[in-house]
């Protein structure tokens, strides 16, 4: 199982270590990011609900968009990949192939976490550790389960959106609206306290909003594991939900479209 999912991740870095350039990109950008990022905090000084907090916003959105960033490929790759393999008229082989469907899901994941996992780094270290007012390496271990679970949670989204894409071909109805409704709820640019009540009780059925706030308490706060465990057991709750659900959800779509003949076609 592993070794399927592990050979999936070498043909992944076989392609993209062709566009060099690509790379770089992704690198430059991350660093330009972080710094524009710096000069918008530095428009914004001592708010009140960032009280508890070390450091300034600076240091509050950079680790909210870190979290957000993994989200992010949790619920992108995998329908990006569908595509991929879809335009390039692989993807009725890799489905009618006898490999266990775990395996090439996970396989498919793992090129992007990777990636995600570098940007991440770079952005916290860059951001938090030499811009902002620094970085505690312990909250940094401690926040690793933190930000995996979270990723997981939008992977099974994702994983279900890949299901509807294998019919709709084309336009994902479910990814851009639930990272839309992420960016704007989950508390990753500003507290949720901020908003009204009613709106407040809706971010917090969103997955990353436990995510962001849990190791935004770890890394600024000074929290401990102990301090943060309800909400890492609530997002343990969202896993298991959310994983089998979305398994069940592919499934369907797959044997739907192998059903009508739509896997061939793009």
């Amino acid at each position: 199982m592993t070794e399927i999912a592990r050979a999936v991740l070498r043909r992944d870095w076989a392609i993209e270590r062709t566009y060099p350039m690509r790379l770089l990109l992704v690198v430059l950008s991350t660093g330009t990011f972080a710094a524009g990022l710096f000069y918008v905090g530095q428009l914004v000084t001592d708010p009140p609900s960032l009280e508890g907090y070390t450091g300034g916003y600076f240091d509050f959105v950079i680790v909210g968009l870190a979290v957000t960033s993994f989200a992010a490929v949790g619920l992108n790759s995998f329908s990006h990949s569908l595509v991929q393999e879809s335009g390039t008229g692989t993807i009725d082989l890799l489905l009618a192939s006898p490999a266990p469907r775990a395996s090439l899901l996970g396989g498919l994941f793992l090129f992007p976490f990777v990636l995600a996992g570098v940007e991440f780094a770079a952005l916290l270290g860059l951001g938090v550790g030499v811009i902002g007012s620094g970085m505690p390496i312990g909250g940094l271990l401690m926040s690793i389960p933190v930000i995996l679970l979270t990723t997981v949670t939008f992977a099974a989204i994702g994983i279900a959106a890949g299901g509807v894409l294998l019919i709709a071909k084309r336009g994902d109805p479910i990814s851009g609206p639930v990272m839309q409704l992420t960016m704007l709820l989950s508390g990753a640019v500003y507290p949720v306290a901020v908003l009204p009540g009613p709106i407040r009780a809706l971010a917090w059925c969103l997955p990353a909003t436990w995510g962001v706030e849990a190791t935004r308490d770890l890394l600024l706060g000074g929290a401990g594991w102990s301090d943060v465990a309800p909400k890492v057991g609530v997002l343990c709750l969202f896993v298991v939900v959310m994983v089998p659900l979305a398994l069940m959800a592919f499934r369907s779509c797959a044997a739907t479209a192998r059903r009508h003949g739509l896997l061939g076609s793009y």
